[in-house]
C-alpha cells in the first residue's frame, strides 16, 4: 500500500509545483506587458516635456544675453517649476526602479527553485535525456534572470543619481537671483549653464525609459519561451508518469 502511495504523492506534489511556475510565468508575463505600457506612455510624456523645457530655455537665453533682467526672472521661475515637476516625477522613476528590483529578485529565487527541481529529477533512477534537456534550459533561464536582476539594480543607482544631482541644481537655482551687474556676471553665467545640465538630465532619463521598454520586450520573448518550455515539461511528466 504505502508503495502506491509514495509516487501518488510525488505525482501530485510535482504537478501542483508545475501548475503554480505556469501562473506564475502568466502573471509575469502580464506585468511585462503593462510595464511596457507604462513606460511607453512615460516615454512620450517625458519627451514632450523636455521638448518645452528646451523651448522655454531658448527663451531664458536669449533675455540673459539681452540683459533683460524682468523676463529672465519670469522664465527663471517657469524653468525652475518644471524643474520641480520632474523632480517629482524622478522620484516616482526612484519608487518603479525599487519594484522592479524585488520583482526580479523574485523571478530570479523561481528559477533558482526550478532548477533545483530539475536536477533532482534529472538524479532520480528514472531519468531521461528530456530531464538534462530542463536542466539546460532552466540554467538558461536563471542566468537570464541573474542578468535581469543586475541590470535592474544599476538602473536604480543611475536613477538616484540623476534625481540627486537635479535636486542640487534645482536647489542652488531656486535661491539664485540672476544679476547683469559686472561683478555678478561670471556667477551667472556659471548658473545659467545649470539649466543646461537639468536639461540633459532630462535626456538622460529619456534614454534609460527607452532602453527599459527594450529591456521588457526582451524579458517578454524570454517569457513566452519559458511558459513554452513549462508547457513541454508538464506534457512529458504526464506521458512519463501516466498523470
Amino acid at each position: 500500500m504505502k508503495n502506491r502511495i509514495y509516487p501518488l504523492l510525488a505525482m501530485l506534489v510535482m504537478s501542483n509545483l508545475l501548475n503554480a511556475q505556469v501562473r506564475r510565468n502568466t502573471a509575469e508575463a502580464s506585468q511585462n506587458q503593462k510595464a511596457i505600457a507604462a513606460n511607453e506612455a512615460q516615454l512620450e510624456r517625458d519627451q514632450n516635456e523636455l521638448a518645452a523645457f528646451k523651448i522655454k530655455l531658448t527663451e531664458f537665453e536669449k533675455a540673459f544675453a539681452n540683459k533683460n533682467a524682468p523676463k529672465a526672472a519670469s522664465l527663471k521661475s517657469e524653468l525652475v517649476s518644471a524643474m520641480q515637476r520632474e523632480i517629482g516625477q524622478s522620484e516616482n522613476k526612484i519608487a518603479q526602479d525599487k519594484k522592479e528590483v524585488s520583482q526580479s529578485q523574485s523571478e530570479l529565487a523561481a528559477s533558482n527553485r526550478e532548477l533545483k527541481r530539475s536536477r533532482r529529477d534529472l538524479a532520480t533512477y528514472d531519468n531521461d535525456s528530456k530531464d538534462a534537456h530542463d536542466v539546460r534550459d532552466d540554467r538558461r533561464d536563471r542566468k537570464d534572470d541573474q542578468r535581469d536582476v543586475k541590470d535592474d539594480k544599476a538602473d536604480l543607482e543611475k536613477q538616484i543619481a540623476r534625481t540627486n544631482r537635479q535636486k542640487e541644481i534645482y536647489g542652488i537655482l531656486k535661491k539664485y537671483t540672476f544679476s547683469f551687474e559686472p561683478s555678478y556676471y561670471e556667477k551667472a553665467v556659471a548658473n545659467k549653464a545649470l539649466f543646461q545640465e537639468f536639461a540633459t538630465t532630462m535626456e538622460k532619463d529619456i534614454a534609460a525609459t527607452k532602453a527599459e521598454i527594450a529591456e521588457d520586450k526582451r524579458e517578454a520573448a524570454e517569457d513566452s519561451r519559458e511558459r513554452r518550455e513549462d508547457k513541454r515539461e508538464r506534457a512529458e511528466k504526464r506521458r512519463n508518469k501516466n498523470w
